[in-house]
Formats: structure tokens, C-alpha cells, sequence
């Protein structure tokens, strides 16, 4: 056996087990001791060895759809072609004996085609299109106005300022006025009102 041959395989042995005991749970250098090579070895074994899963995956995957796609296909021409049947005129014959004088009588009737074989093929054009991916909704953009989240933050505090301000709200939660019940709390305690009539807030025309 060529070396060069040799040594692929012992790679490949090698490789296998290091795949079983990866699943199980192992770490690289339990591995690396198991299998006797160094630590970087098995952790080049097992790039190696996730990106065969992948590309086995991928295989799979297109395999196992092309074979969907295929009998999709089977079933769509199987509809199509009993639409078409389903279209033709139907006849039916009634023979009739007199005295050994065989009478044949035929009746013919005209059809439109059974609708349910145009909603089976239907159904295979969604599905043919849904494994495809053809329906998939488009890659939505978020609309921003180039800002960043701090300068929107800032946006906002500054608007909430001036409007603040146009109340007549002083930073400390006190509505302006002294006989003016105070309703914003700066502490953890939450504010309470008295019943009766609501407060009325000042205006920008109130003195």
C-alpha cells in the first residue's frame, strides 16, 4: 500500500473517533490523549470534520428537495391530465335484446371538467413555490434618519424640555403656582391627589 495512501487513511481513522467521542461530550484535550496527538491536531480535526457536515448537510438538503420538486412534478401532471378527462363528453351505452337482435343505444354528455383537479394542481404550484422559496418576504430596510441612538435620545429630552417648559413645570416636579397641589414626585413614593374636582394645569396665558 502507498505511504501517501496510508497515511490518508489513518487520517480519516483518526478523525472518525474523534468525531464519535466530540459527540460524547469530550473536550479537546481528553481527546487529544485518547486518540494520542497534540490538542491543536484534534481541534484542526474537528474544523475539518464540522465543515464535512456542513457540506454533507447542504447535499441532503438539496437532495431531499429535488426529490419533493419530483414528486410535486408527478402529482401535477397526474391532475393535469385528469382535468383533461374530466373535460371529455361521457358516454354510456344500453344494449337491448329482442329476439336475439342485439339494439345498441348510446347517450352522450357533455362535461365542463371537475374543478377539484385544478385545485390539486394548485396546491402543487404553492408547494413547488414554498420549497423553492419564491415566496419569501423580500429583505426589509430600516428607514432611519441617519442619527444614532444617542442623538435620538437627545432629540427626545430636548423636546420633553419644551414642552415642559411651555407648561410652566420646573425641574423639580412642582407645577408653578403655590396653592397648586403637587403631582409629580421625584421621590420612590408615588403622588397622590384628593378626590374631588382634578386640578387644573396652568396655561400659557395664566399669570
Amino acid at each position: 500500500m502507498p505511504a501517501g495512501l496510508s497515511k490518508y487513511l489513518r487520517i480519516n481513522i483518526r478523525r472518525q473517533r474523534v468525531a464519535d467521542l466530540y459527540l460524547q461530550g469530550w473536550t479537546q484535550q481528553q481527546i487529544a490523549v485518547e486518540v494520542g496527538v497534540r490538542q491543536p491536531t484534534v481541534s484542526t480535526d474537528l474544523k475539518r470534520i464540522q465543515m464535512q457536515w456542513r457540506e454533507s448537510a447542504v447535499r441532503d438538503f438539496d437532495l431531499a428537495r429535488e426529490v419533493e420538486i419530483q414528486k410535486i412534478d408527478r402529482v401535477e401532471r397526474e391532475s393535469w391530465a385528469a382535468w383533461e378527462r374530466s373535460k371529455k363528453p361521457s358516454q354510456t351505452a344500453i344494449t337491448t335484446d329482442e329476439t336475439h337482435q342485439r339494439k345498441t343505444r348510446r347517450h352522450v354528455k357533455n362535461q365542463n371538467g371537475d374543478p377539484r383537479y385544478l385545485e390539486q394542481v394548485n396546491k402543487c404550484i404553492a408547494s413547488r413555490r414554498a420549497l423553492l422559496g419564491l415566496d419569501a418576504p423580500s429583505r426589509m430596510e430600516i428607514e432611519t434618519d441617519g442619527t444614532n441612538p444617542e442623538q435620538r435620545r437627545d432629540r427626545v429630552v430636548t423636546i420633553l424640555a419644551a414642552l415642559r417648559d411651555r407648561r410652566g413645570t420646573p425641574d423639580n416636579g412642582e407645577l408653578s403656582g403655590d396653592s397648586e397641589p403637587r403631582l409629580l414626585c421625584t421621590d420612590s413614593q408615588p403622588g397622590t391627589v384628593e378626590a374631588g374636582q382634578a386640578p387644573r394645569l396652568p396655561g400659557p396665558g395664566d399669570s
